[in-house]
């Protein structure tokens, strides 16, 4: 008898890379990271680079419930799903030929949203993403399960290529392969089935009317009829369909033309959304509900469609199977910190009695409502009547169904490892949670400070106050959307840098973080070269001018990041709260003088001070309503690390083109000087173009825009492409709120100074604090703000006038402005007296 050794053992091994898989394994990955999973795939995976993504009039969409948001933003996804997601501002539940309906409104529910719909091709994109990017998660695309084996402690899993079969070892395996489950078929697990007798249409459509964030469902004697917004505008014309008819009439319908399909909707739907007008590509689904008799074995479970597959009246299939995922991560890190097998079925029997009444209770509602507006006996015509106007006049049924719906209705859970939820400090740097000792009051959600944003600046803002001697029995709170901070690597440069003036550079030291900087990686700088590349004209400057050893030091992000987050965690006056977002901002009032902050987990924290240094799309300047001037620029900024053929003479480049400035910015790896940053500023057109090369074909046009200073650029680094736009806000204070960093002021790149600015913010407003605290005088007097934003707003809007000016000089064509800027240039480099002026303004000396 021959005997197959496994080709590798696996802790978990998860079969289907679908949206149901991937998401698994990332929550898996985050609360476990020690646990070793492997993620197989039938079909082939895109690289975790190509996130490049065009929204389709074909694309097929998913509806997501707030309850499901909440999970992907403690998940650290959010952001990044957010960029092509259409949020649904009301919930319309209607009988058509009837008057009675139901509304479920955002804002009545103090929401940003009921829910989202997303498309699932670019949800696919960032969950597989993701996961390709975690280092305990091993994927195997192309790859087909053909066997599961149970055995005493463990399940063996074979596994097929194009070019091999191997087995492989697990303790448990999971089934997420879809509704017509191979596997649970081979396992001969039976299921319980109900036919409905009817098809599912699905398709997008368009219409004359503006959809408004609205989402429909409208119930017809046919089946109903289910509208979701798509386009990332409420003034977008498009929604995705589910038409549900019975099968005989679905094939009617599928058969006919576009003109008269849309007909047929509009008789169906009516107007409320205009006059349909255009329909994509058309799919069909046979509609019954699926209900596998067993989901778990002994080392083994079923997710997902190969679980329970629901009627889609509801939109409740994938937040259904989100609400599994999170339940049986829940199960498996409080079995593993029993030492137990996360196969053993004990475990997965905790598992299922956890999340049974969430499953039954969410498959009878999606089952009845089918049921109940699909017929057209009187009875049951009655008591839907009877349903919707309760839903409309009973405020505990409709808070009811709304908790359905949106998928709250359920238990909280906590899959998080115990230091990473809710109020407690959550930061995945095993350095920073090492190194945070202090025991820490996290059940008390008032505070002293809030700042929103652990960036560069917000935890720079947050050190600085801290550690003031005055400032020892305050409580700040550090409120952060995202889950980690970027990972620095020491064989790789990250593709974002800055570039810090000593002003930034001393700050940095007071807070007690250079000197790890320094032992990290960084790049002092000693020259600058700048030159007209329409033109002949060039100014040099050198830090001997000045008498300093330096001009600047270039720094990739995350080691500044890395080691602000590891200082804020050794101050016992800072609670980081992380992954959650700023969901309301509710300004201080006579009667409740505290600014009130509700979080995306449902808690609200308040403090008489809250500071917004969430960036250039700052959420709490949006939702404080604090003006500002803006507008595109009309390019990108490309970002990337270059390997030249000559050193780069520890010198910072920079050419001005009518297209937009070129910046070599200058790293150093173990005393290797011949890598560079670069910051490429291009016209949209010009910047598509460039980021469609193949590198090849991007270094030599790369090496001709730098006129080959540095000899060829003979390699790069994944290109990134960030839409530059210059906005200011006219206003940085209000009673109890402040702005500091890019919520403030987000410039053009051109002259590296955006961090700066934030820094020399964060400066004035720590000052400030310091100050207050010292005489003594409250934090949010109003006096106090005012002093920061005197310092500061004429500053920022006089440097981003300039930075303006700038960009407006070197892009005119013009020959009389070319000839007076080369004549300006040459001048200004003579004069050694201006050129100490400018250099020590901008390293923030005097």
């Amino acid at each position: 008898m021959n005997v197959v050794i496994p080709k590798d053992t696996f802790d978990i091994v998860i079969i289907g890379g679908g949206m149901v898989g991937t998401s698994l394994a990332s929550l898996l990955a985050a609360s476990q990271p020690h646990l070793r999973i492997a993620l197989i795939e039938a079909q082939a995976f895109a690289g975790a680079d190509e996130m490049h993504f065009q929204p389709s009039f074909d694309a097929r969409s998913t509806a997501l419930s707030y309850g499901t948001v909440a999970i992907f933003r403690e998940l650290g996804l959010w952001d990044l799903l957010q960029q092509h997601i259409t949020p649904i501002a009301q919930v319309h539940v209607s009988d058509r030929g009837h008057f009675l309906g139901g509304v479920i409104d955002a804002k009545e529910n103090n929401l940003d949203a009921v829910g989202y719909v997303v498309e699932n091709a670019w949800m696919g994109k960032v969950l597989l993403g993701h996961v390709q990017a975690q280092h305990n998660i091993q994927c195997f695309a192309s790859s087909t399960v053909t066997a599961l084996t149970p055995q005493q402690d463990c399940t063996l899993v074979n596994v097929k290529t194009d070019a091999q079969e191997f087995l492989l070892k697990t303790a448990l395996a999971v089934i997420a392969d879809g509704g017509d489950s191979p596997l649970r078929k081979s396992l001969g697990i039976g299921t319980q089935v109900r036919a409905y007798g009817q098809t599912a249409i699905i398709t997008n459509v368009e219409f004359s009317e503006p959809h408004h964030g609205v989402a429909y469902e409208r119930f017809t004697a046919d089946g109903p009829v289910a509208l979701l917004p798509l386009g990332e505008s409420r003034d977008a014309q498009q929604s995705a369909l589910v038409w549900t008819l019975p099968a005989a009439q679905a094939d009617e319908i599928l058969a006919l033309n576009d003109v008269d399909f849309l007909v047929q909707l509009q008789e169906r739907f009516g107007f409320r959304v205009g006059r349909f007008n255009r329909v994509a590509k058309r799919h069909a689904y046979p509609l019954q509900l699926v209900l596998a008799e067993e989901q778990i074995r002994s080392h083994l479970v079923l997710l997902g469609n190969a679980a329970h597959f629901l009627h889609p009246v509801a939109g409740q299939g994938f937040n259904l199977a989100l609400r599994d995922c999170v339940c049986l991560v829940e199960t498996l890190r409080e079995a593993i910190e029993k030492n137990k097998s996360p196969g053993d079925l004990e475990v997965l029997q905790t598992y299922l009695h956890k999340q049974s009444l969430d499953q039954q209770i969410t498959i009878e509602f999606s089952d009845k409502l089918v049921r109940l507006f699909s017929s057209d006996q009187l009875p049951l015509i009655a008591i839907r009547h009877l349903g919707l106007l309760s839903i409309e006049s009973i405020p505990l049924i409709k808070n009811q169904f709304i908790a359905q719906t949106m998928g709250t209705a359920g238990r909280q859970f906590r899959w998080l490892l115990d230091e990473f939820s809710d109020e407690k400090t959550i930061n995945k740097s095993s350095a920073a949670v090492a190194g945070n000792k202090h025991s820490k009051q996290t059940d008390n959600p008032d505070y002293d400070v809030i700042i929103v944003g652990a960036g560069l600046v917000g935890a720079s803002l947050a050190c600085a106050i801290a550690q003031s001697d005055v400032a020892q029995n305050l409580r700040i709170a550090v409120i952060e959307a995202g889950s980690d901070v970027q990972h620095f690597s020491g064989d790789h440069f990250d593709p974002r840098v800055v570039a810090l003036t000593h002003a930034s550079q001393k700050l940095l030291a007071d807070i007690g973080c250079w000197d790890d900087i320094v032992a990290q990686r960084v790049c002092a700088y000693r020259e600058m070269k700048v030159w007209d590349g329409e033109g002949t004209a060039a100014i040099e400057f050198d830090c001997a001018d000045v008498q300093q050893s330096y001009l600047g030091h270039i720094v990739e992000n995350s080691v500044v990041v890395n080691q602000l987050r590891e200082r804020m965690a050794q101050h016992k006056n800072i609670f980081l709260i992380q992954p959650v977002a700023v969901a309301q901002v509710i300004p201080a009032q006579a009667e409740f003088p505290r600014v009130r902050v509700q979080l995306s987990n449902g808690n609200e924290i308040t403090a008489p001070l809250l500071i917004a240094a969430d960036g250039a799309q700052s959420k709490v300047r949006e939702l404080a309503e604090f003006s500002t001037r803006e507008w595109d620029y009309g390019q990108q900024a490309i970002i990337t690390t270059v390997r030249t053929e000559r050193p780069h003479e520890f010198t910072a480049w920079q050419r001005f083109m009518h297209t937009g400035p070129l910046a070599f910015l200058p790293l150093q790896h173990n005393g290797d000087a011949h890598s560079c940053s670069i910051v490429w500023s291009a016209e949209d057109d010009l910047s598509a173009e460039l980021i469609a090369l193949n590198d090849e074909d991007f270094c030599a046009r790369l090496t001709s825009a730098f006129e080959a200073r540095l000899g060829r650029v003979i390699a790069c680094d994944k290109r990134y492409a960030i839409p530059l736009r210059q906005r200011h806000a006219t206003s940085y204070i209000q009673p109890g709120i402040a702005l500091v960093g890019d919520a403030a002021h987000n410039i053009h790149p051109l002259a590296g100074q955006g961090v700066n600015l934030g820094l020399l913010d964060v400066i004035a407003l720590a000052q400030e604090i310091e100050r207050a605290l010292a005489r003594p005088i409250p934090i949010p007097v109003y006096s106090i703000l005012r002093r920061y934003q005197r310092q500061r707003l004429a500053s920022n809007l006089g440097m981003m006038s300039a930075m303006e000016g700038f960009k407006r000089l070197f892009g005119n064509r013009s020959l009389a402005v070319n000839w007076l800027r080369n004549t300006g240039m040459r001048q200004l480099n003579s004069v050694a007296a201006i050129k100490k002026i400018i250099i020590n303004t901008a390293l923030g000396v005097s």
